[in-house]
């Protein structure tokens, strides 16, 4: 297994290109519109809406092959990023997430790392996403600090994001990974098999969040295995966006998207 050596330390200042994107967005930016559309409807829409759009038109540094990324409910593109405010159920302001997405390859994949910003105790996760035909799955995560990874846990086949294919209300079934999890230097593993079992609840549901109003796919997942099985977990993913909102029920959180930008597609907020 080849592991993602750690980062020394997290730069306190955005990458050029991501400055570069923000230099130009002040200068030449339109207001946004309060509604931000999708490049094309979701799955089962059966018409195609042309909106407005920010960010770089060039994709030719994105990593993408072709545009599907750019329709993707799970993005996979190289130098997006994404800003989530995180509250309790009761509307209580508990924090803020950034997720940096930047390009590389895992055991000959071409994959995206998704890493989130240090916590009050100076620790993050930095997520291997690969594209699995029409399934965003991560393959490996690492928990991080200043010192390195602390935990590794691997995902075979693949502990599924989001599927591009969900495009009928109704139950999706369960879907099983082995998952193994080690200590920094990969030693000490525990394995352990988990499943969910998921249900997509509308195709075209209309979202509202920080970043605007999205039409959206909504999706639930229920852990069907080991201590916690039964846990809930809501999502909504906008199309060419990412995640718009996450529900967790037993622990009164929420997630709401506040920016975005993917290189070459949508960007607000």
């Amino acid at each position: 297994m080849t592991l993602v050596r750690p980062l020394p330390s997290l730069p306190s200042l955005p990458p050029p290109r991501v400055a570069m994107r923000l230099v130009l967005r002040l200068a030449l930016l339109l207001p946004l519109a309060t509604t931000i559309a999708c490049n094309q409807p979701a799955p089962g829409d059966g018409e195609s809406t042309e909106t407005a759009e920010t960010g770089d038109s060039d994709t030719g540094d994105t990593g993408v092959p072709d545009g599907s990324e750019l329709t993707s409910y799970y993005p996979l593109v190289d130098g997006a990023n994404w800003t989530y405010l995180q509250k309790t159920t009761s509307g209580q302001i508990s924090g803020t997430e950034v997720v940096d997405a930047s390009a590389s390859t895992w055991e000959g994949k071409d994959v995206i790392l998704l890493t989130d910003n240090p916590d009050g105790s100076g620790e993050y996760t930095q997520s291997t996403i690969y594209r699995d035909g029409t399934a965003a799955r991560r393959i490996h995560k690492e928990l991080k600090n200043a010192v390195g990874a602390y935990t590794i846990v691997d995902y075979d086949p693949g502990f599924t994001r989001a599927d591009d294919a969900w495009d009928t209300v109704g139950g999706l079934g369960e879907l099983t990974y082995q998952r193994t999890e080690s200590d920094g230097e990969g030693n000490d593993p525990v394995e352990e098999t988990r499943g969910h079992d998921w249900t997509v609840n509308a195709l075209n549901e209309s979202v509202t969040v920080p970043a605007g109003t999205f039409s959206c796919i909504s999706v639930t997942r229920v852990r069907t295995t080991g201590a916690t099985a039964g846990e809930v977990v809501h999502f909504w993913f906008a199309s060419g966006v990412g995640k718009v909102r996450e529900e967790r029920p037993a622990e009164g959180k929420i997630e709401e998207l506040v920016s975005f930008d993917i290189p070459g597609g949508k960007s607000g907020g």
